[in-house]
């Protein structure tokens, strides 16, 4: 079974903002994605990349297990 941090790893992204980018895209366009990650679209529009390129198993990986990370922290913090 693949890690969260290897699937990092393997595309290039950052634990951090990609569990900002998960939480965002839902309710966000790019546009707005980009302004509350304070990062340029063409950083919202590498990540998009990243997740298309991904199998489904390893997309489903990342996002069930740094959703359910970000919950445990806000319930714990």
């Amino acid at each position: 079974m693949t890690t969260t941090t290897e699937i990092l790893d393997k595309y290039g992204l950052t634990r951090e903002t990609v569990t900002k980018y998960i939480d965002a895209i839902t309710r966000m366009n790019q546009t707005q994605t980009a302004e509350e990650l304070d990062v340029s679209r063409d950083t919202i529009n590498r990540y998009k990349k990243q997740f298309a390129e991904m199998d489904a198993q390893e997309r489903l990986h990342l996002i069930s297990s740094l959703t359910q990370e970000k919950l445990l922290n806000q319930s714990t913090g």
